[in-house]
């Protein structure tokens, strides 16, 4: 019987354009390395080349030609630098991911799938991150992408946190039932927290969702008193990611953590960490003290992928293995 993603599946290949849509800023220089990893995965296991990159770049407009000759020049230069940036962060991918890298490098300007018999789960959870994090190329399959990405970071929080550890799902695959204000209640006892009648009241007594809240662990304590280690989390796919970071601090009004604030965990699937320089790309939008879990530290806690076998969007991503445009 055909499901539902394998309808959908059919319907977005069959009128599929392969585009970047509005481009992001140029110095982020991750997200364009982004695009050259789903053009790449939409080759096919052929080579994509630096050359062909320009001129994919120049078809869709993100490159613009200048009028003058010298202007015209000097824009070259600037662009053929710029797409070397791209591959630059290409190849640091290929240190930072190691063995876990679907794509490989030859020299620094030419990259392609690995051959498809010697793709892993982990190979295909990395394309699984990658599609979360382009749904500006994907989004006929949001649901599913943001979904079962919050399902991911659930196994991500579970490893990171130790065993004896409790961690609930809050959000799109809840475990709490009712309207915003029953479930925070009912979270509120398992964590044996109070709760501040003055913030939970200015919230609609028919809404249901989670209020920012999609993951959370905790290691109790075998007493009454709400005082434990404790992680508030979201997760988020959009590309303005950062925008959210502070939803789960309302959490802090709504319960009476005694004695010990909250940690809060952020996770996305974006690849935000600079390899050469130790730090986060677009590290300037993080105004807010967070855990990050980006797309290598969620591998990191990926031990067992047998999970990934029942999602969806395992579906999709087989596709767009086989799948083969014409790039150029």
């Amino acid at each position: 019987m055909k499901t539902k993603i394998d309808s959908k599946i059919g319907a977005y290949f069959s009128k599929i354009t392969l585009k970047l849509s509005t481009p992001p800023s140029k110095h982020l220089v991750h997200l364009y390395a982004d695009y050259v990893e789903v053009i790449s995965l939409f080759s096919n296991s052929n080579f994509v080349t630096a050359s062909d990159i320009a001129d994919r770049f120049k078809d869709e407009g993100i490159i613009t030609k200048k009028k003058e000759d010298s202007e015209q020049a000097e824009g070259n230069d600037m662009n053929e630098q710029w797409i070397n940036d791209i591959f630059f962060v290409l190849e640091e991918r290929t240190f930072l991911y190691k063995s876990d890298y679907p794509f490989e490098l030859h020299g620094n300007s030419r990259i392609k799938l690995i051959q498809q018999s010697n793709l892993t789960n982990r190979h295909k959870l990395y394309i699984f991150l990658l599609l979360s994090s382009c749904l500006y190329q994907f989004g006929d399959f949001e649901p599913e992408l943001t979904s079962e990405f919050e399902f991911v970071c659930y196994q991500v929080l579970l490893k990171y946190m130790p065993s004896h550890a409790v961690v609930k799902s809050f959000g799109k695959n809840s475990e709490y039932s009712g309207t915003a204000i029953e479930k925070i209640r009912l979270l509120a006892k398992e964590l044996k927290v109070g709760v501040n009648d003055n913030f939970l009241n200015k919230i609609s007594t028919r809404g249901n969702q989670e209020r920012g809240l999609d993951l959370i662990g905790w290691v109790p304590f075998d007493d009454n008193v709400a005082n434990h280690f404790s992680i508030l989390s979201q997760c988020a796919c959009g590309k303005e990611w950062y925008k959210k970071l502070g939803e789960t601090r309302r959490y802090e009004n709504y319960y009476d953590f005694y004695c010990a604030k909250p940690l809060h965990a952020f996770f996305i699937p974006y690849s935000l960490i600079n390899y050469q320089n130790s730090d986060f790309y677009q590290a300037d939008e993080i105004s807010i003290p967070t855990l990050l879990f980006e797309r290598k530290r969620i591998l990191n806690y990926i031990t067992d992928t047998s999970f990934f076998g029942a999602l969806s969007s395992k579906q999709l991503v087989d596709k767009c293995i086989e799948y083969e445009e014409d790039i150029i």
